[in-house]
C-alpha cells in the first residue's frame, strides 16, 4: 500500500516515517530509508528561519538509507544529483551540491554550500567543511576532517587531520 509521500513522489520507494518538506522537487528510482529528514530548515544561526526552509532538489535513482538528514538551501537550493548514494547518520548541509554517483558512508558530514564532486566516495564519518568543493573521483578516507586550507583535487585520495594527499585514486 502506497504512503502519503510515496503518493505525493510517484515512483519512488519512501518509508513512513520520512519527514518531508514542502520545499522537496524529485525525481523518480529514489529509495529513501526510515527517519530521514529531508527539506528542513538550514542550520544556520544567522539565517535561522523555520517559516522558510528552502528549497531541496533530489535526482533520480538515489539511495538515501536511513536516519539522513539533508537542509533546504539558503541561497541556492540544495542539490543531490542522480545515482547518489547516502548511508546512514549522514548529513548533507544547507546549498550543498552532490553531484552524479557519489557516495557518502555512514555519520559523514557535508557542511553547507560545500561541493562534492562527480563519482567521489566520502568516508564513514569525515567532515567536510562548508564551502568546500571536493574534485571528482575522490575517495576521503575514514574520520578525515577536510578543512577549507586542504585543497582537494580530481582522482585523489585523502585522509587523516586534516585531511591529506596519500595518492591517485586507482578506482574512480
Amino acid at each position: 500500500m502506497m504512503n502519503e509521500n510515496e503518493a505525493r513522489y510517484p515512483g519512488n520507494t519512501i518509508h513512513p516515517s520520512v519527514v518531508i518538506g514542502p520545499n522537496v522537487t524529485m525525481g523518480t528510482g529514489n529509495y529513501i530509508g526510515p527517519y530521514c529528514l529531508i527539506g528542513m530548515p538550514a542550520e544556520h544561526r544567522a539565517q535561522w528561519d523555520p517559516n522558510n526552509p528552502g528549497q531541496v532538489f533530489i535526482g533520480d535513482n538515489c539511495i538515501i538509507t536511513g536516519h539522513v538528514t539533508i537542509d533546504g538551501g539558503i541561497e541556492d537550493e540544495t542539490y543531490i544529483s542522480d545515482h547518489v548514494f547516502i548511508m546512514k547518520h549522514a548529513h548533507i548541509g544547507h546549498d550543498a551540491h552532490i553531484c552524479n554517483g557519489v557516495t557518502i558512508s555512514c555519520g559523514a558530514k557535508i557542511g553547507g554550500h560545500a561541493i562534492i564532486g562527480d563519482r567521489s566516495n566520502i568516508g564513514l564519518n569525515a567532515v567536510v567543511h562548508q564551502r568546500h568543493s571536493i574534485g571528482c573521483d575522490v575517495m576521503i578516507g575514514m574520520g578525515a576532517v577536510v578543512p577549507l586550507k586542504v585543497q582537494i583535487e580530481d582522482n585523489g585520495v585523502y585522509a587523516g587531520n586534516p585531511a591529506r594527499f596519500l595518492r591517485v585514486n586507482k578506482k574512480p
